[in-house]
């Protein structure tokens, strides 16, 4: 357990919680987050300070390999069917409509669902789309329902590219958008993604949409275009991933588990091109080589991937090429 599970408010709940999770007892989190509740406790508080901590936990274990990927799966599902429940108390929606989804190509909704949940306990009707929504069906989707407000979830850098194109779905329409999550942690970054506010907590997005709901944003704000490099990137992925592990994947008892962090690689790469961040690729390296290990694919194989994906860039994706080399140390 790290060391830091236990040093936030609520310890015995966090503890009670986390254990009732792991053995897939939902009803036994859910008496415990209720009855928070029924004290008192603010959706927002028990989120931060009970939730966050236990999904953060479950997935340090994962890191570590103390959980497998069904263990990890079946925790987090639990915590989702918890923060459901709880959404299931809310009265009758009469507020606005607010859409819910998770960024395209970022698999984790929790964040997205605790979103919805909070919404709607404070009145709001919401519609939770779910993960890994495509840009496109998502532009389609708002259209239909005309929302006040895309309230949307990033949690990977993987997906911050990903995160751009929603938003830019959602402005294309005139629909403002309030973001959030992991990856979009800083006032800084959701600027250059184009997020109309960020919602640290839960309820931040609650005060934001009820003052858009007495009058929307005057302005949407800018996102940046696609990068030079999107569509090559785009089509020549699959390819440069099987000629990485054609070259360095001997051995390994899954290559596609390798295969599936080089595409995340590539998508950290071009986040890294859109945003000019240069550490977002140094940071999810080392994330990839810390895991990596507990997970059948070791730090040597990890750095000879980089290599060799490195040289699969041809003329067109130098840029791509030189931002990885420089964080590959």
């Amino acid at each position: 357990m790290s060391s830091e599970f236990g040093r936030t408010n609520f310890p015995d709940e966090r503890l009670a919680t986390l254990a009732a999770l792991l053995n897939g007892d939902v009803t036994l989190a859910y008496r415990i987050a209720t009855e928070l509740l029924s004290q008192g406790v603010p959706f927002d508080d028990i989120v931060v300070d009970v939730l966050g901590p236990v999904q953060t936990e479950v997935g340090q274990r994962w890191a570590d390999g103390d959980l497998s990927i069904a263990d990890e799966h079946a925790a987090s599902a639990a915590v989702e069917e918890l923060v459901v429940r709880i959404g299931a108390i809310a009265q009758a929606p009469s507020g606005p409509t607010v859409v819910v989804a998770a960024a395209e190509h970022d698999a984790h909704a929790l964040g997205a669902r605790v979103v919805a949940t909070s919404l709607a306990l404070e009145g709001f009707r919401t519609l939770f789309i779910g993960a890994s929504v495509p840009a496109e069906d998502l532009q389609d989707y708002l259209e239909l329902h005309q929302p006040l407000a895309l309230a949307l979830s990033c949690s990977m850098s993987s997906a911050l590219v990903g995160s751009a194109r929603c938003i830019a779905a959602a402005h294309q329409i005139g629909i403002p958008v309030v973001g959030g999550g992991r990856a979009i942690a800083s006032e800084q970054r959701a600027r250059r993604l184009g997020i109309d506010a960020l919602a640290l907590v839960p309820h931040d997005a609650v005060d934001r949409l009820r003052a858009w709901e007495i009058a929307s944003p005057q302005h949407l704000a800018s996102v940046p275009a696609p990068v030079p490099e999107h569509q090559a990137l785009a089509d020549r992925s699959q390819r440069m991933i099987a000629s990485v592990l054609e070259k360095v994947a001997t051995g390994l008892a899954k290559p596609s588990d390798l295969g599936e962090e080089l595409a995340r690689v590539l998508q950290v790469i071009e986040a890294t091109l859109l945003l000019d961040e240069p550490g977002l690729i140094g940071e999810h390296l080392r994330w990839l080589r810390d895991t990596g290990p507990a997970h059948g694919v070791p730090r040597p194989t990890v750095d000879a991937a980089l290599i060799v994906l490195a040289t699969t860039m041809d003329d067109d994706l130098h840029r791509a090429s030189a931002a990885l080399r420089a964080e590959m140390h």
